[in-house]
């Protein structure tokens, strides 16, 4: 059975994520393990100067405990409520560990061998101040697929994806893990380049063509945008595209790493209405 990893620090954005992966996990054949990561004083940089009392340690692993055991419980009865199945329960779980986020995430996706990460992104942030601080940024770094839900956004089942590629041969196992992820809602996946350049049009003829040759899933057409500018391309097509979710590749030094760590991401993050799916290069594990 696959697996959806959502972090949680019990705010109202993380449970709207925990939801929506609730959702998704319905629809894909999956289960939900909601994780929160919670810290002490020893991972502080001034933890050399504080004396840490183990009654303390105690009360804040307690609360945490509970705080998730009660999140669990809420994002089963309203996934109940949503879905009127008798007998059938969503398997949604509780994990509580000590770490640091950024780290923890990436380490629990491994060894317990996730499929998709699923957390929540707040439109009046901008990305380093998105879901506990830097943390979103920190696990894509890590090369694992992270979904990032805008809050308040609610589920529904996707009919289109936008998947934005530079044609970078690398991106061709992408599509067929991202095939794979739309084929349970046979959403449409629309490939997307934004440029104006002639060059553009012959390289997304070869592309194409790869395409064509490897990814066995006959909903998927392309669409090139004629802009000036990768994040006027961008907005263009989240906005006028009627797209469910734009599907990115983070690689270091591409288009997408100077969205997501340069002037583009704070635009991007603060008004993107939409799911934003980033996928590690060459990802090929089925999502």
């Amino acid at each position: 059975m696959k697996k959806i990893l959502v972090p949680v620090d019990f705010s109202a954005t993380a449970e709207n994520a925990a939801d929506y992966a609730t959702d998704l996990a319905h629809g894909i054949g999956a289960r939900v393990e909601l994780l929160n990561i919670f810290q002490v004083p020893e991972f502080s940089p001034v933890a050399a100067s504080l004396v840490w009392p183990i009654e303390e340690y105690k009360l804040i692993e307690d609360n945490a405990k509970k705080a998730l055991g009660k999140m669990v419980e809420r994002v089963e009865e309203k996934y109940k409520k949503a879905h009127h199945e008798p007998g059938f329960k969503a398997e949604v779980f509780g994990r509580l560990i000590r770490g640091e986020v950024g780290e923890e995430v990436g380490k629990y996706f491994t060894e317990g061998k996730m499929n998709l990460v699923v957390t929540g992104l707040n439109h009046a942030d901008n990305l380093t101040k998105m879901f506990m601080g830097s943390a979103a940024r920190k696990i894509i770094g890590q090369e694992i697929p992270v979904l990032l839900v805008p809050a308040g956004y609610r589920f529904k089942k996707p009919k289109k994806i936008a998947f934005a590629t530079d044609f970078s041969h690398s991106d061709v196992p992408v599509l067929c893990a991202l095939a794979e992820f739309a084929k349970p809602f046979s959403a449409d996946i629309l490939i997307m380049h934004t440029g104006h350049s002639a060059s553009d049009l012959n390289q997304s003829a070869d592309f194409l063509n790869r395409i064509a040759d490897r990814v066995n899933y006959r909903h998927i057409y392309h669409r090139y945008v004629n802009s000036q500018g990768i994040k006027e391309g961008l907005d263009w097509i989240v906005e006028n595209g009627q797209i469910d979710i734009l599907a990115m590749v983070h690689r270091k030094h591409d288009f997408f790493y100077r969205l997501f760590n340069g002037s583009y991401t704070m635009n991007m993050s603060d008004h993107i209405p939409i799911p934003l799916l980033a996928l590690p290069p060459e990802h090929k594990v089925p999502m």
